[in-house]
């Protein structure tokens, strides 16, 4: 709820604005001073300039695509939430962090969750086309996760405390309906996020399906990465890390179930080993779901192939090359890696701009779709 909210900053993208980071206390007082580390600075002019080139793309629809970011604080949990917008963009409209063009979709909204340890930035190829033909696309960054808080701010034993995350989106969904923070306007228009359609890559593909009703037992993980199949799962690599209080799973989690999804769209999903299949048989709102079958990181048959075949409401894509688990993020050059697996260096062959290419018919084709009334 907005009582919730007790801080807020917004801009529009830029590539100063995007290597700054500003933090709210508890009390929600904006922080002078910006914390820069060179890390992050570095990273994020990256994927600034990637987010150039996806520009240029809705540019070249005809669309004016623009992104601004929002910073949210959930009180209850005193915890910091920072949204990232791709929105098409209107002219002449004062007081709103983000102005609509005519052609924005007020009917409709799209909630983006990035994988463990991003940030929403690293998906501007989803951003921008989906802001291109009208969706206002709000990007979650989940805190302790993301970059987008900075280095200092990266806990890597926050991967396992998931239950965070869908938290974090519901947060971020009353936000959006109250459409108003510290006494200024998200949007200058009203969107209906009563009807979302809700996208998540990797551990994001677990968070929305938890919006679904999808139930995670996580208990499961330990005995599970101690199996002979788990030699190839490198998510296993994330339970080493959970230390002390912070990191101990709830012994069980409530229900995450939002009525507000309508639809899902899954990029490569994760903690399939945790996933209650029950859960998952009894969602019945309509699913994308694209997975790369030859996985460098996750097996397909736990994951995303578990998921495939018990979801009962799902249209599958599966990539059958050797497109790997990172193929689903922007194009980029850095030398970073998940447990050993580089997030930009495809293998031979794998062009992932041509990937995503490839991924657009079916992702609009499903956005287009309207979700049948229940």
């Amino acid at each position: 709820m907005n009582e919730q909210s007790t801080g807020r900053h917004a801009y529009e993208h830029s590539g100063l604005h995007e290597g700054a980071n500003r933090r709210y206390a508890a009390g929600g007082r904006l922080e002078r001073a910006f914390r820069k580390k060179l890390a992050t600075v570095l990273m994020v002019m990256m994927w600034v300039c990637v987010g150039q080139f996806h520009k240029a793309f809705a540019e070249n629809t005809g669309a004016q695509v623009k992104v601004a970011q929002v910073d949210l604080y959930d009180a209850a949990r005193q915890r910091p939430v920072k949204i990232t917008i791709w929105y098409p963009a209107g002219q002449g409209c004062d007081g709103a962090d983000a102005c609509l063009a005519e052609n924005a979709r007020l009917d409709t909204g799209v909630l983006l969750s990035h994988g463990a340890m991003g940030a929403a930035r690293n998906y501007n190829w989803i951003g921008y086309a989906l802001a291109s033909k009208g969706f206002v696309t709000v990007g979650l960054n989940h805190f302790g996760e993301s970059w987008a808080y900075g280095t200092d701010k990266i806990d890597p034993t926050s991967v396992t405390r998931f239950w965070e995350r869908p938290q974090d989106a519901r947060f971020v969904l009353d936000q959006l309906q109250a459409n108003t923070v510290g006494g200024v306007a998200i949007l200058n228009k009203a969107v209906n996020w009563g009807n979302v359609t809700a996208i998540g890559h990797s551990s994001g593909g677990a968070t929305v399906l938890a919006l679904a009703g999808a139930a995670y037992d996580l208990a499961r993980a330990k005995p599970y990465c101690q199996t002979e199949a788990a030699k190839a799962d490198k998510s296993c690599g994330y339970i080493a890390r959970r230390k002390g209080k912070n990191g101990e799973a709830p012994k069980s989690m409530p229900s995450f179930k939002d009525s507000r999804v309508k639809k899902l769209i899954l990029l490569d999903p994760a903690l399939g080993h945790m996933a209650v299949a029950e859960s998952l048989r009894a969602i019945g709102i309509p699913v994308l779901l694209v997975g790369s079958r030859n996985n460098d990181f996750l097996p397909f048959e736990t994951h995303a192939g578990f998921y495939a075949g018990t979801l009962p409401n799902s249209t599958k894509v599966f990539l059958t090359g050797d497109e790997g688990h990172f193929v689903y993020m922007d194009r980029c050059d850095h030398s970073y890696e998940a447990m050993g697996v580089s997030l930009c260096k495809d293998k031979a062959g794998v062009n992932r701009d041509a990937v995503h290419g490839r991924l657009y018919p079916a992702i609009f084709r499903h956005l287009f779709t309207p979700a049948p009334r229940r």
